[in-house]
């Protein structure tokens, strides 16, 4: 079964999520490892990189974020480009299993910036 989730959110936020994600898998960290690392609740994660969820990290979190990758700067942790748009419109196609009680894959297929 598949499944088409639109939302919209910050450009920043969802660039940001999208850059600890691949910090986090290019360190070889699991989301709940992530978690336990930044001394959050092990689904804490999982939860902000699920599209399906309201989560997101807080300033707070940027601090917990950069020791658990070893940075010395916070600044370090926020190399990524300058988001274009403040707000956006996010289309993802999610795919489940046999079932439709869990997804396995989820793709983002648009990026539109909201007026």
């Amino acid at each position: 079964m598949i499944k088409e989730i639109i939302f919209e959110t910050s450009q920043f936020d969802f660039d940001l999520i999208n850059h600890i994600k691949h910090l986090r898998k290019s360190k070889g960290y699991t989301q709940d490892e992530l978690s336990l690392k930044m001394g959050v609740a092990k689904s804490f994660v999982s939860n902000v990189e699920s599209y399906t969820q309201r989560h997101k990290y807080a300033t707070r979190h940027l601090t917990l974020l950069a020791k658990a990758f070893g940075f010395n700067n916070i600044s370090d942790l926020l190399k990524f480009p300058t988001p274009g748009y403040d707000k956006i419109k996010v289309t993802v196609q999610q795919t489940y299993n046999e079932t439709g009680t869990k997804v396995i894959k989820s793709e983002v297929m648009k990026i539109e910036p909201i007026n």
